[in-house]
């Protein structure tokens, strides 16, 4: 039996783990190299203050892709959450219900508009927002739902809408790591009253930073014009007369680079192709660890097509009784499997600036606006706070997986196969491991 690498064997993956990403292309250099030698007669190709040039070009091409009426760019995804909660009316000390299985941007973009998050526990498959849990959670001050797209894998958005609607709730899709991710044949961000996307560092598209609004309803769009855009672009887009006397430069600077607008409308165009690239490759990944102990490959719910931001396989400790999930993550990533001990691992409202009340406003702003007392404390998500603490698994190559990665696959799998097969070794490197926090600790 071949030693264990993390006995000083030799290591079950010596492939590279994928092309690197971000990358910029050629293609991407030449528009970007073009679009700068026409800045010297056209402003807009470097300033997307008035939204036109390259940055409306990109919007429409975006709108259309996705199956949308309106589109807005943004500098991020962060910003795109942000003008959604206001325009869609969140004020100070409402509610909003969220995800605590996410990144904090998710959730931020509440705290941002001086509102009080509310979080609903996750479905155990899929880490998406459990709609019968979301309406548990709904009070008289709830004014509207942020629905994650978790790694890439839509949300159960017919629960979700359908809880929305009885209660007269917007709902605001968080779909930046869900670019291109399609539910029931409609793709993510077209769904809910809007679709905020980030083209940043790690997503499926990537142009430096960036991200974009979606909506249909064009009086939401105007809202969210009056917060996010410059009053040059207000000037010529807000039709409403009773927006336009509101009309000023006390604004929030949100908007988006030419540049990155520029290098948005090269990798649309291929942004299909790659993401059936990585469902191709992790799917292989999925399929390969269904006879392998201690691990659950990703489900992808039926109608629904994932995109993989990231892969979350869930630790299974009853089929590796004794080995500990670290030991486990341990052995793995020494044989140079791509592994950690997964991406949210504390949910949000356990974290500390939940439970001190410190967010960046001091004064205990914004819970210090909220109708009614509010309480974050274990138990209140169990499924979430179950798979942070004792399942959550981080694999895969996410984004960069493009192409043919079978042969990298393959030797991950067999990474596998050499650590499960010795189990009696995981368990007493647990034992020792476990020995050694008690004397830690003592």
């Amino acid at each position: 039996m071949p030693t264990l690498a993390i006995d000083g064997g030799e290591k079950a993956v010596t492939l590279n783990m994928g092309e690197p990403w971000p990358r910029a292309g050629e293609e991407e250099i030449e528009a970007v190299v073009a679009a700068l030698r026409k800045s010297r007669e056209d402003w807009e190709y470097l300033c997307s203050a008035r939204g036109g040039g390259p940055t409306a070009e990109m919007e429409q091409r975006w709108a259309e892709f996705m199956g949308a009426r309106f589109c807005m760019a943004t500098n991020s995804g962060g910003a795109a959450l942000h003008i959604a909660v206001m325009a869609a009316g969140v004020q100070a000390g409402d509610e909003v219900i969220v995800s605590p299985y996410t990144w904090g941007q998710t959730v931020s973009c509440i705290l941002q508009q001086c509102a009080i998050p509310v979080f609903a526990d996750i479905d155990p498959e899929t880490y998406t927002l459990d709609p019968a849990d979301v309406e548990r959670k709904i009070t008289p001050y709830t004014k509207a739902i942020v629905v994650v797209h978790i790694y890439g894998h839509p949300a159960d958005m017919d629960g979700i809408l359908a809880v929305a609607r009885k209660h007269g709730l917007k709902v605001i899709e968080d779909c930046a790591q869900a670019t291109g991710a399609i539910y029931k044949g409609r793709r993510v961000g077209t769904l809910g009253d809007f679709g905020c996307f980030s083209i940043g560092d790690g997503k499926q598209i990537s142009a430096g930073e960036g991200g974009c609004l979606l909506t249909n309803d064009e009086d939401l769009f105007e809202e969210a014009l009056m917060v996010g855009q410059h009053p040059m672009r207000q000037g010529w887009q807000v039709k409403s007369e009773e927006r336009r006397r509101w009309m000023d430069s006390l604004i929030y600077t949100y908007r988006i680079h030419p540049l990155s607008a520029v290098m948005i409308m090269q990798q649309l165009p291929h942004l299909d192709e790659w993401n059936a690239q990585r469902r191709q490759n992790h799917g292989m990944l999925t399929e390969g660890l269904k006879d392998i102990p201690g691990i659950k490959g990703v489900k992808v719910a039926e109608g629904c097509e994932h995109v993989y931001h990231q892969y979350s396989p869930t630790f299974v400790p009853e089929e590796v009784e004794g080995v500990s999930r670290e030991v486990y993550v341990k052995a793995l990533a020494a044989e140079g499997v791509p592994i950690s001990l997964g991406y949210v691992r504390t949910p949000i409202y356990l974290r500390p600036r939940f439970q001190h009340r410190n967010y960046f406003y001091g004064k205990e702003l914004p819970w210090s606006l909220s109708q009614r007392p509010i309480e974050y404390k274990e138990g209140d998500c169990p499924v979430a706070e179950h798979r942070c603490a004792r399942v959550e698994l981080g694999s895969g190559g996410g984004p960069r997986w493009l192409g043919d990665q079978s042969a990298l696959v393959r030797q991950i799998l067999n990474a596998f196969e050499k650590v499960t097969g010795q189990i009696e070794r995981l368990r007493e490197l647990t034992r020792h491991e476990a020995s050694e926090n008690v004397m830690r600790h003592a």
